[in-house]
C-alpha cells in the first residue's frame, strides 16, 4: 500500500472532491459511529451509539460541519449501534433531508431504541426509509467520476416472505458500498461472516471487487463462535485498510490473522484516542491521518 500519511496536517477538514471517513470513539470505544464526508461536500453518519451524541456533534462543530448532515443511516437494532439516534435528532442538529435510512425487514423493525427513533423521527418531521440490497441511496458522478452509495445487504429475498433477516438483527445488518471514482469503502455494521457469504452467493457479489477500506463486521470479536472477515470476502474485495470498533475488547485472533496475512492495515477504536481517518480523492491511494494500529 502507498498510502501517505500526514504527520503535520493542521486541519483534518477536507476539500470538496474527496471521500474521506471518521472513526468517532466514545466511552469505552466498542459501539460504532462514523462520519462520512462525500466529495460533493455533502455528510453522513452511519450509526450513532448510546452515548455517542454528544461526542458526534463535538466532534462535528470541531470539523466546521455544524451546517449539518444530510445522509443519517442506522445499520441495525442494537444499542450500540443506534442507541444513540434518537438523541442525535432531538439535540436539534440539522439534518438536511427529510429522511433516514434503515434495513428493511422485520427482525430489525422492532425494539427499544428502533421505536425511540421512530419517535424521534416523527417528532422532526423525518420519515424512516427501509433499503434492501441493490437499493441506492446516491447513483451519480461528481467531477466525472462515478459517486454512489449502494444497499447490498439485507438481500430481498430474504425480507420478503424468505427466513426474515436470518433470525439475527446482526446478520440482517444495512450493508452499505460508498464509491467515489475508482475508490471504496464497506460498511458492514455487524455482519457476521455468513452474511458475506450470502453477499458473495447473491445477485450483487460484483459489488465487493475494488473496495479497499472495510468496516469490519461485528467489532472484530466472536460472536457466540460467528465471526466477520471471511478470507474469500476479503480477497473478493482487495481490502488493504480496516477500521475495527472493539474498543475495550480484544480483537479476535482469528480475525488478526486474516487481516495481517493479507498484510491489510488496520485502526482500533481500543487505540489512542479511538479516532481515525481515511481519505481519498477517487484516484489516488487513500491518505491516513495517523499510523495504524497494525503494523
Amino acid at each position: 500500500m502507498a498510502a501517505g500519511l500526514l504527520a503535520a496536517a493542521p486541519s483534518v477538514q477536507a476539500t470538496t472532491g474527496y471521500l474521506k471517513i471518521h472513526m468517532i470513539s466514545a466511552g469505552d470505544g466498542r459501539s460504532d459511529c462514523f462520519l462520512i464526508e462525500l466529495p460533493d461536500n455533502t455528510k453522513m453518519v452511519v450509526d450513532v451509539a448510546d452515548g455517542y451524541s454528544s461526542t458526534l456533534i463535538n466532534k462535528l462543530n470541531a470539523l466546521g460541519f455544524g451546517g449539518g448532515i444530510k445522509y443519517l443511516c442506522g445499520t441495525h437494532e442494537h444499542v450500540d449501534h443506534i442507541g444513540g439516534m434518537d438523541e442525535f435528532i432531538n439535540s436539534g442538529f440539522n439534518i438536511n433531508n427529510t429522511q433516514i435510512y434503515y434495513p428493511k425487514g422485520a427482525i430489525n423493525g422492532d425494539g427499544i431504541h428502533y421505536n425511540h427513533l421512530v419517535s424521534a423521527c416523527n417528532s422532526h418531521g423525518l420519515t424512516i426509509k427501509k433499503l434492501v440490497a441493490g437499493d441506492y441511496i446516491i447513483n451519480t458522478t461528481y467531477s466525472g467520476k462515478p459517486f454512489k452509495i449502494r444497499c447490498i445487504s439485507p438481500e430481498n429475498n430474504k425480507v420478503d416472505g424468505g427466513s426474515d433477516d436470518w433470525g439475527s438483527e446482526n446478520e440482517a445488518s444495512l450493508v452499505l458500498k460508498i464509491t467515489y471514482g475508482a475508490k471504496s469503502i464497506l460498511m458492514q455494521g455487524d455482519a457476521y461472516g455468513s452474511t458475506e457469504l450470502d453477499i458473495l452467493a447473491g445477485p450483487y457479489a460484483s459489488e465487493i471487487h475494488l473496495c479497499q477500506v472495510l468496516k469490519v463486521g461485528h467489532h472484530g470479536v466472536n460472536a457466540n463462535g460467528a465471526l466477520s472477515c471471511r478470507e474469500a470476502y476479503l480477497d473478493a474485495a482487495g481490502v488493504n485498510n480496516a477500521f475495527i470498533t472493539d474498543g475495550d475488547m480484544a480483537i479476535d485472533p482469528t480475525i488478526k490473522t486474516r487481516l495481517q496475512d493479507r498484510n491489510i492495515h488496520y485502526w482500533s477504536s481500543g487505540s489512542g484516542d479511538g479516532y481515525a481517518w481515511l481519505r481519498t480523492d477517487g484516484s489516488s491511494d487513500w491518505e491516513e491521518g495517523e499510523a495504524p494500529t497494525w503494523p
